[in-house]
């Protein structure tokens, strides 16, 4: 995604706030966001919120898998609170967190960028977004693309990998991102709108902040009557 700065928070609520306080976010200062994640940043340190756990963690098991198409993780904290956007209460949405590299966003005059966005306008027929029925007919394009444009075959192949991870597909140009070390095109945010849980003791984990954070308003409106 295309993160932006100066804007609006986009979460809100009483686990937010609450993580706002926690360590590793506590004192940190909004640096950008996105649609559904933001970026915080303290001494040099750049950390990403996000409430799309497929997303989260695909990004994830590609950097250990040291894919270097993909942005790197360099702390993955997981799931580190419930999200405040479970509107259903079922328990399964949750905000994740990870410390991440810095990247630099993409020049959309540039000859090859200019391709690449071409490229992908081709790859999704112009729809960003790629709905899961549709996502087997992405993954055979990426394959087929790849063996095409080979300058771009890495980013496709992964873009292919993202797809069989079990969530929307966001083929944006505003999901990718350059790493000025090296210059490598890398996907930020490939994925699109995935609850994901996280292992059982981590679960555990989140249910007890949960009932903590739930007892704490109900004293807090309480004294308030």
């Amino acid at each position: 995604m295309r993160f932006e700065k100066n804007i609006a928070e986009i979460f809100g609520g009483p686990y937010f706030e609450w993580l706002k306080q926690q360590e590793p976010l506590r004192s940190t200062e909004l640096f950008a966001q996105g649609s559904s994640a933001m970026l915080f940043q303290k001494d040099g340190h750049l950390y990403r919120l996000t409430r799309d756990g497929c997303g989260h963690n695909f990004l994830a098991r590609e950097a250990v898998q040291g894919n270097p198409q993909v942005m790197r993780i360099l702390q993955d904290f997981g799931a580190v609170a419930p999200s405040d956007e479970d509107s259903l209460n079922s328990g399964e949405e949750f905000y994740w967190l990870a410390e991440v590299e810095w990247l630099d966003e993409l020049d959309h005059q540039e000859t090859t960028i200019q391709r690449l966005i071409a490229l992908l306008e081709e790859l999704s027929e112009g729809e960003t977004l790629v709905m899961e029925p549709d996502l087997p007919v992405l993954i055979e394009r990426c394959h087929s693309m790849a063996e095409r444009f080979s300058e771009f075959a890495p980013l496709l192949q992964t873009l292919a990998k993202a797809a069989h991870f079990g969530a929307d597909a966001d083929v944006s140009i505003s999901n990718i991102m350059r790493r000025p070390s090296t210059g490598e095109l890398v996907w930020s945010d490939p994925l699109f709108g995935a609850s994901y849980l996280p292992d059982v003791q981590r679960l555990d984990r989140m249910m007890a902040i949960r009932r903590e954070i739930e007892l704490g308003t109900r004293e807090l409106d309480h004294s308030r009557m």
